[in-house]
């Protein structure tokens, strides 16, 4: 009889249980929302593959397409978050690993003043991959370095400019509701969700899209219809859709592989991406760049045209070979052929070498 009993009690708590565990959907859903609350992290992001593909094209414009996805091919970028609830701040490092370059991006969000901090120091990598595009670019070094240690501090003014007013520009992520898109993942069928031990895996593809639109037309607010209206115009350039997420409960990581594909005009552009991310939390404090230490769009735009205007055209050799003949020259010019040669030489000049020029002129007057 105390065996029956026990088999009934073991039977009965073996129901319970199964009756209050969670279904794999909602503890994937969880998972996502106890990431998403956590506060800071490391993240990464591969381009294993892109490819573009088109017809109508010449040979020659296919074979510029396919150079440009095999560079873009192998691209990551990774780095280390922070986020402030209370104070609505984003602290973000990146590193950007392309056509054997590292640059380094780091920003700040403040989302109470809706503007961007941008670190500057990317520059000098960005300028050197720009340099092996168009061997004929070239830039000023010293104004280049006026920029290091700044930070462009970019409004949302200035942020709907860059965008030609056409995109909103507000932080999307800002107001996105996650509790209502787990409520979507919810009403998914448990079997399409794979769990093991600690991890749960879920493969999305375009009809998830699609229902995650139907449901939200049904059951969003009147901002999650109209964003999800927008994503339905896109919907149909999207030929090819195909996620696999697994989540770890237990460390709180994600891992993703994604293949996707999609028309713009007449060519398809496929890539395959793998992202990794790590959330946890961390007390670590966001402060802002100081006032001193960042500048406007207006100067970092003014510095980079400077940079461009006043890179000489003329190689060190030649302008000091320019110098030796003014020098060996001097008294024999009149001041029209002065004047003339100091309007010559000013456009192809860096400030400094016509600061010389100048001087080396002035002296042929003194001289004579």
């Amino acid at each position: 009889m105390k065996k029956v009993k026990l088999v009934m009690v073991t039977a009965l708590a073996l129901v319970l249980f199964a009756g209050c565990k969670q279904k794999p959907q909602e503890e994937f859903t969880a998972e996502l929302a106890k990431q998403s609350e956590m506060n800071a992290g490391s993240y990464s992001i591969v381009i294993d593959k892109m490819t573009i593909s088109g017809e109508g094209e010449d040979a020659r414009t296919r074979a510029s397409m396919d150079l440009g996805a095999k560079m873009i091919s192998g691209t990551k970028i990774s780095g280390d978050y922070l986020k402030d609830s209370e104070k609505k701040r984003i602290a973000m490092d990146m590193n950007i690993d392309v056509l054997g370059q590292k640059i380094p991006m780091d920003f700040f969000m403040d989302q109470k003043k809706k503007s961007m901090y941008l670190s500057t120091d990317f520059m000098t990598e960005t300028v050197n991959i720009m340099k092996e595009f168009n061997a004929e670019m070239a830039f000023d070094a010293k104004e280049i370095e006026k920029l290091k240690g700044k930070y462009v501090q970019m409004t949302e003014e200035d942020m709907k400019k860059n965008a030609n007013n056409k995109t909103d520009t507000s932080l999307a992520y800002e107001n996105f509701d996650w509790e209502f898109l787990g409520n979507y993942l919810n009403t998914l069928d448990s079997d399409s969700f794979e769990k093991k031990d600690d991890t749960i895996k879920r493969t999305f593809t375009k009809k998830d899209i699609k229902g995650y639109i139907d449901y939200a037309k049904e059951n969003g607010s009147k901002e999650e219809k109209k964003a999800v209206k927008e994503l339905e115009k896109n919907l149909d350039d999207l030929t090819k859709y195909e996620q696999t997420t697994t989540l770890n409960t237990k460390k709180h990581t994600q891992k993703t592989k994604m293949k996707i594909a999609a028309k713009n005009d007449d060519s398809t552009v496929s890539m395959d991406l793998t992202m990794n991310s790590q959330a946890k939390d961390s007390k670590k404090k966001i402060t802002l760049p100081k006032s001193a230490d960042t500048i406007s769009m207006e100067e970092f735009q003014k510095i980079l045209d400077d940079a461009q205007k006043n890179e000489s055209l003329v190689s060190e050799e030649e302008f000091n070979e320019l110098l030796d003949a003014i020098k060996q020259g001097r008294g024999q010019f009149t001041q029209a052929q002065i004047d003339q040669i100091k309007s010559t030489y000013k456009p192809y000049l860096t400030e400094e070498q016509f600061k010389q020029l100048e001087e080396a002129l002035d002296q042929s007057i003194e001289t004579a």
